[in-house]
């Protein structure tokens, strides 16, 4: 079974619920809170001195916290003054890192200014309408700050963001000035009377200046959300090839190995209502599709100490190296078990060996079972999906030694040698024979030498020794 296989196409339809088993309800937290003191206290040190937490790195941390802060006396006080060394805004596993930092700093600082150029707008067409004009004002100023938002949150909603720039700017594609925008901002512009035609003095262009300055401040935040569009979203498979820039990506997958944690507990609770308990998960065999079997408690144990505690150890520790070398590894072999787990239909029902279809009780085929076994493969097929574009990029080679004497030979052998297999010399089956002396013929040399190697350079004559002092 591939990633791209669905388990869940040959389930039966959702018709069957099962009336014979009574419905069995659990409510508890898959994976102990992640909002640990100890574990937000180092977050906090790590975000405001740009410096990993570790047990006992006095220097580190002294070295951190002197390059973060500025110390100066004022007025017989010492203030300090923070200097940020790297955007990121965190969020349990991951961060708001990359592209979506950089277009979240820039949105933040254009909204504040935008806002203010927003307000300072006034109506330079007669007989425009005050009530119509707040109201345009009002969806502008929304739209910008939901955009705000959006860029700032560690979910980002990407068709929410296309929705908002599409709210602000009509066809974005063809917004490419403040007279041709559409959109909120189109509207504002014709209620107002903000254009070229109704400016008679000075001041009523610096009204339209502002207006100006405040579509271009959207329109170079819309372009930038364009070109970073693909690697923020951890989703999307961009078609440059490029990696999805790492912060994003945790986050989703924090938020994939949750949904894990919590349906390998629907499924424990799906299995305890066919009268599958803890004692029977412990002798059930299933097949590995590697060879051999494991006990199917032990498969559950396993895929919830991996979305609870070894996943997110992985990418903690190593990065995108605990991703590419173990974290993907892991994710895909147990996404291969728990695919390749028996359904209703596989194989027969004779209780002979390696028949697992016989072994397991008839509850474990029912469509509750089966359909909390195919949601579980889904969230571990998105796991992979997600994961398996995190590459910690090429490592260095080595640098280029000298080339191998050999090399060096078969490349240019010495003049006057006998050519190998391959040279022009022994296509022809003639050798190179010695310089021609003075008192042969010219002629004949020279034909002699163009017969035996056509294209090699001719000889340098040997430098004469310099006359002795008489």
């Amino acid at each position: 079974m591939s990633i791209n296989d669905d388990r869940g196409a040959a389930l039966p339809p959702a018709q069957d619920v099962d009336s014979a088993y009574p419905l069995v309800h659990r409510h508890e937290p898959p994976c102990p809170p992640w909002w640990d003191p100890g574990k937000l206290a180092n977050k906090a040190i790590s975000d405001v001195l740009g410096w990993k937490w570790r047990e006992g790195d006095t220097k580190g941390f002294t070295s951190a916290l002197t390059g973060s802060f500025e110390l100066k006396r004022v007025e017989g006080h010492t203030e300090a003054r923070w200097t940020p060394r790297g955007y990121a805004v965190q969020a349990d596993l991951g961060a708001v890192t990359g592209g979506q930092a950089s277009l979240a700093a820039r949105a933040r600082s254009a909204i504040k200014d935008a806002t203010e150029l927003l307000d300072s707008l006034r109506p330079l067409r007669p007989g425009a309408d005050p009530e119509n004009g707040e109201g345009f004002r009002s969806l502008v100023r929304h739209g910008l700050e939901e955009i705000r938002k959006e860029l700032e949150s560690a979910l980002l909603r990407v068709p929410r963001i296309d929705q908002l720039f599409l709210l602000l700017l009509g066809s974005p594609s063809a917004a490419v000035d403040a007279d041709r925008v559409r959109g909120h901002l189109g509207e504002l512009r014709d209620e107002f009377g903000l254009v070229g035609g109704q400016v008679n003095t000075i001041e009523e262009e610096r009204v339209q200046t502002s207006f100006i300055t405040l579509v271009d401040w959207v329109l170079s935040l819309y372009r930038g959300w364009l070109d970073s569009r693909d690697r923020i979203d951890p989703f999307a498979q961009p078609e440059t090839g490029q990696a999805p820039f790492f912060g994003p990506a945790v986050v989703a997958l924090s938020q994939l190995l949750s949904a894990t944690a919590v349906q390998v507990e629907e499924l424990v609770a799906e299995l305890s209502s066919v009268r599958i308990h803890r004692g029977d998960r412990e002798v059930l065999r299933i097949p590995d599709p590697d060879g051999g079997s494991m006990a199917l408690g032990g498969l559950l144990r396993w895929v919830h100490d991996f979305a609870c505690f070894e996943g997110r150890t992985l990418i903690e520790s190593a990065g995108k190296d605990g991703v590419d070398s173990a974290f993907l590894q892991v994710a895909v072999r147990l996404e291969r078990i728990v695919g390749h787990l028996p359904r209703r239909t596989d194989g027969g029902t004779e209780d002979v060996a390696g028949n697992y279809r016989a072994t397991l009780p008839a509850g474990f085929f029912s469509s509750r079972v089966q359909r909390a076994v195919d949601e579980l493969h889904d969230h571990l097929q998105e796991i992979v999906r997600v994961a398996r574009p995190i590459r910690h990029g090429a490592k260095p080679e080595d640098p280029p030694g000298p080339p191998p004497p050999d090399a060096g030979a078969a490349a240019a052998p010495p003049l006057g040698a006998a050519p190998r297999s391959g040279t022009p010399g022994a296509a022809t089956g003639t050798t190179p024979g010695p310089a021609p002396t003075s008192g042969a013929a010219p002629g004949a040399a020279e034909q002699t030498v163009s017969a035996a190697k056509p294209r090699t350079r001719k000889p340098r004559p040997e430098p004469k020794p310099a006359p002795r002092p008489e």
